[in-house]
């Protein structure tokens, strides 16, 4: 890991204090700004991101792997009455013509693709020339990365994730912006965590029973007490390119 990467992966307490409390949402909305044509969500999971999309830009999609999610993802949007193109495809894999998309977006998901290098290719392919690519990762870092480290560490993926934009400029996309900006968490307790978690993925039950008051005990001395409830600082980080 180079000392960019690890600068950019571990930023100190003071850094993380000082990054602007903000939201997913608003942060695109700002960098992307309306009135673009169409949009592409790339690992969109239940399409909370891709709804977002939609009021800044034209024609939307979004993709994911799971069949569960996309039938969640087209629930929710018929409920909102948007209008999107949910489809079950793989990020390495896009059923996209090339230059289809102004926007592509990678909205907390790029760590989980497989091959992130190769998603990333993918993703410039569908971009046309002067759109932007939008890649939003957590910061394994902050109060929150402390909770939940013992159940859901995701360090490596993330690391690798940031890592392979490095490589953008071969595909003609060049970098324009990046900025760190924290996003707040809470939980009523302990069990409502642990519930939110296991929901998230099953598997993760199993480090919860591996050791129930360790992964208690980090859960807990890692928050913060606000309003009787638990509260937390996830770090996020975004990216954002442009095609030539």
């Amino acid at each position: 890991m180079n000392d960019k990467v690890k600068k950019a992966l571990s930023p100190a307490a003071d850094e993380i204090r000082a990054a602007p409390l903000d939201s997913n949402g608003r942060v695109a909305a700002r960098l992307l700004g309306a009135g673009r044509a169409g949009a592409l969500d790339i690992g969109c999971g239940d399409g909370k991101f891709t709804r977002g999309l939609a009021a800044l830009c034209g024609a939307v999609a979004g993709v994911d792997v799971k069949e569960r999610a996309i039938e969640a993802a087209r629930t929710a949007a018929r409920e909102a009455g948007v209008a999107i193109d949910f489809r079950v495809a793989s990020g390495e894999a896009l059923p996209f013509a090339d230059g289809a998309f102004d926007v592509v977006a990678f909205s907390n998901s790029l760590h989980h693709m497989p091959r992130p290098a190769v998603a990333l290719r993918e993703a410039a392919r569908v971009l046309a020339p002067g759109g932007a690519l939008y890649v939003m990762e957590p910061v394994p870092a902050g109060t929150y990365h402390e909770a939940t480290r013992l159940v859901n560490d995701e360090t490596d993926v993330r690391t690798q994730a940031y890592e392979a934009l490095f490589a953008m400029a071969r595909h003609g996309v060049e970098p324009v912006a990046e900025i760190m900006y924290r996003a707040r968490r809470d939980f009523a307790d302990f069990e409502e965590w642990k519930a939110d978690q296991i929901d998230r993925d099953e598997k993760r039950r199993a480090a919860f029973d591996a050791q129930p008051e360790k992964v208690r005990r980090t859960f807990e001395d890692s928050a913060d007490r606000e309003n009787g409830r638990l509260a937390f600082d996830q770090v996020f980080r975004v990216n954002l390119f442009r095609k030539s």
